[in-house]
């Protein structure tokens, strides 16, 4: 860990906890957890950070800490998963009995757990264990979201972090839910309306901080059907927003409009040096002084530093010369010559790749999430990426709850994907879309877009549904209604789907403008 992440540790550490334990277990009885009631009493998330020991490079079979029943029952990778756990940070060992392993992903592990010395409370809590390479920039941006934002309005948030040496748990309360594809078909229109209108919320919340969550997927947004209950998780790709390209241009056309200051008529303007007054009379000085009877100097280069320089009719063709490919160069820079360039281009509307395209430099752009849920400008490596990206996510969410489909997209590469967005938005709505953050897409063969409420109706009348159908009669009265329900879904939820997959990321929707939108007028959630 760098200092940095050791820093916000130390300035966190209450008096009253030592070593990660907990000094006032009545804190925490209330199953309901907010960011600022932890287990000191003092506002905030608390970091504890011991002193350093030697690293294990593999973890040794424990022989103080005592396998509950359970564990013991767990399939042997679990179990050696959980005593890893224990080795690794022992401050786990001391205080938690890890129950079972209720996820994992990429950078990390989730465990669920429950107090030690306190085993009469029933409050569980998830331990978020992040693989030790992860850069210590990235665990501290993820502790940040969680500590500032979350603790309200579905933003999961965090009751405590240990760290050991190049380990660190984040300690947050324990949310029941289910998987979502067991539970995508059996939702009625209503439940699909609470459960979009919470996630938006919750977008709502994290956007408000300028903060571009990333990795928006069904996974990340836990659901417990029994309390309507609702939390985002899974802050480790989120960033803040970069200046946007928009408010750069405006703030250019500011400067270009604003008036010149005339100077006062007392002071007198600056001399140019490269002025052509300046520079002849210069030019004369310089023959008078040196006693020389001609001047070699060409109109095109009297304004320029050349003229100094020169002193006979070769040096003065040499510096024409190079005179004339500086100025090339600089407007090949500045993109004058883009024109040019295209034109001599021998791949372009191919489908192959030339020399001159090969030449030219990659281009950097943030492309963090899983596939399937990548906005468009994610996939064509637009480098100024906002919080519409997150919007992109919640619209194919929106759009898998429409069409009992989950995954919607599957794709194994960016091209593959953007193929897939394309059959359903069409090829010419992409290409225009694309021009808006300066990208051009050729499409061959073009394929008109797909009326997103036709194709949701014809997936929920597909072999799923129908399989699900097949089994009403062992279904609730409740499953049952939620079936029937899905006949007489309003228009305004195609609406609410369109504007949330717009493909210009500058005209899709926000978070907080959904959220007024007409399909949840009716809301019962």
């Amino acid at each position: 860990m760098d200092e940095r992440m050791g820093e916000i540790m130390k300035d966190d550490i209450p008096a009253s906890l030592s070593y990660g334990g907990f000094s006032n277990p009545a804190s925490l009885t209330n199953p309901t957890f907010s960011r600022t009631e932890n287990v000191s009493g003092a506002p905030g998330s608390h970091y504890v950070e011991e002193e350093p020991e030697e690293t294990c490079s593999s973890p040794k079979k424990l022989k103080s800490a005592v396998l509950s029943p359970d564990i013991k029952s767990l399939p042997y990778d679990v179990q050696e998963e959980i005593e890893c756990l224990y080795e690794f940070v022992p401050e786990v060992d001391h205080h938690f009995v890890v129950i079972d392993k209720i996820g994992e992903g990429t950078f990390s592990s989730v465990f669920l757990a429950q107090l030690k010395h306190y085993k009469e409370l029933p409050q569980k809590f998830a331990l978020k264990h992040i693989i030790p390479t992860s850069h210590p920039s990235r665990i501290e941006g993820e502790l940040r979201c969680l500590q500032e934002i979350g603790g309200c309005d579905n933003v999961m948030g965090v009751e405590l972090c240990i760290r050991h040496k190049d380990h660190v748990v984040i300690v947050m309360p324990y949310f029941p839910h289910r998987k979502f594809q067991d539970y995508i078909l059996t939702l009625s229109v209503d439940e699909v309306r609470g459960y979009i209108k919470n996630l938006l919320i919750a977008l709502r919340r994290v956007h408000k901080f300028d903060v571009i969550h990333r990795d928006v997927k069904p996974s990340n947004f836990l659901y417990d059907s029994a309390t309507k209950q609702y939390a985002l998780v899974d802050f480790g790709l989120a960033h803040k927003v970069k200046s946007q390209p928009n408010e750069m241009k405006l703030k250019s056309q500011k400067t270009e409009t604003t008036p010149p200051v005339k100077p006062s008529p007392s002071v007198k303007p600056p001399r140019n040096p490269l002025s052509p007054t300046t520079s002849s009379q210069d030019n004369k000085q310089k023959i008078v002084a040196g006693k020389k009877s001609q001047n070699y100097v060409t109109p095109e280069l009297e304004n320029s530093t050349f003229a100094r320089r020169v002193k006979s009719p070769r040096r003065v063709l040499l510096a024409k010369r190079a005179l004339l490919a500086k100025n090339k160069t600089s407007d090949l820079d500045k993109g004058a010559k883009v024109s040019a360039v295209m034109s001599t281009c021998d791949c372009y509307g191919k489908p192959q790749i030339c020399s001159i395209c090969n030449s030219r430099a990659n281009q950097q752009a943030p492309r963090a999430g899983t596939p399937g849920f990548r906005a468009p400008e994610v996939l064509m490596k637009f480098p100024d990426q906002s919080t519409a990206v997150d919007i992109w996510s919640a619209g194919v969410i929106f759009l898998s709850l429409l069409s009992g489909r989950y995954p919607f997209f599957r794709a194994n590469d960016d091209m593959t994907a953007l193929a897939q967005i394309i059959s359903i938005m069409g090829s010419e709505e992409v290409s225009q879309s694309a021009k808006a953050y300066g990208k051009h897409l050729l499409c061959h063969p073009g394929n008109k877009p797909v009326d997103l409420k036709v194709l949701c109706t014809k997936l929920r009348a597909g072999p799923a549904a129908n399989q699900h159908a097949a089994h009403k009669e062992g279904l609730s009265d409740k499953e049952k209604e939620a079936f029937t329900s899905w006949a007489n879904i309003p228009d305004s939820a195609y609406d609410l789907l369109k504007k949330l997959l717009d493909m210009n990321p500058f005209t899709r929707i926000t978070a907080d403008q959904a959220l007024q939108h007409e399909f949840f007028s009716s809301s019962q959630s």
